[in-house]
């Protein structure tokens, strides 16, 4: 097994951690996915041993991950969700062991943009990631995966011409998502990120649009400290994140 650097980001440092604070663990950043760094080291029975709630892709841009109850399925581009076996790997995921801090029932016709600001009002952003899982019936969903890449990888920009979207309404299942500050924008996507699976365990994938219906409660919890796991290759290596021009040091 391949050697990993782990880098640690810390939000809120204290000496203790308070007991409800939860951790984000994060496979790789987004900046490498987006240019194509879609093989990875990192097992799901890795992932299960860090977190049960989370979202991502497998190996290969294969589907959308969803992680659900400590369960791990694969949104295929086909539409059909598959249990996947611990020993798939995954370039790019993060979970979280989630305890929700804030819970509220969930008004009905929201837009995915209306549901975002909502959630805003439970548990106001500032500069924390937070978490969020939301079960209960959606009066509308539009959802999306993509197949799985072949070598010579293409960026994601690309990758994503070939998605399949679904449509679907009056569904009832569990909206997982993490909403990052704008900071955060290279590591992971700074905004919010849901993915879906319906009760069923049959339908899913990467939220492009949705209503909400009646009933569905929410949970929310803030992120206080978060590890991104480095993939050790050369496909990582080689990728060249994009950098933004530091702001200049005051001069004393």
């Amino acid at each position: 097994m391949r050697r990993f650097l782990a880098a640690v980001l810390i939000a809120g440092m204290t000496n203790s951690f308070p007991a409800w604070a939860a951790d984000l663990y994060q496979v790789s950043i987004l900046d490498a996915l987006m240019q194509g760094v879609y093989d990875g080291q990192v097992t799901l029975g890795q992932l299960a041993r860090e977190g049960d709630l989370g979202l991502g892709t497998t190996n290969g841009l294969d589907g959308e991950l969803v992680v659900i109850d400590g369960s791990f399925y694969r949104v295929s581009v086909d539409g059909s969700v598959i249990p996947l076996p611990p020993e798939t790997r995954t370039p790019f995921a993060m979970v979280t062991r989630f305890v929700p801090t804030v819970t509220a029932t969930v008004p009905s016709g929201l837009d995915l943009a209306g549901l975002d600001a909502w959630l805003a009002q439970q548990l106001p952003p500032a500069n924390h990631i937070q978490a969020v899982r939301i079960d209960g019936r959606f009066a509308r969903l539009k959802l999306r995966s993509v197949p799985r890449q072949t070598p010579p990888y293409p960026p994601l920009t690309t990758a994503l011409t070939q998605q399949a979207v679904f449509e679907a309404q009056d569904l009832d299942g569990t909206l997982v998502g993490f909403r990052f500050p704008a900071y955060a924008q290279g590591i992971n996507a700074s905004g919010t990120h849901f993915h879906f699976l319906n009760t069923d365990r049959t339908q899913g994938g990467h939220v492009l649009a949705l209503v909400t219906g009646a009933p569905a409660q929410a949970g929310l919890t803030q992120i206080n400290r978060v590890v991104v796991d480095l993939p050790d290759d050369a496909a990582f290596a080689a990728a060249a994140p994009r950098t933004a021009t530091p702001a200049p040091l005051p001069r004393t």
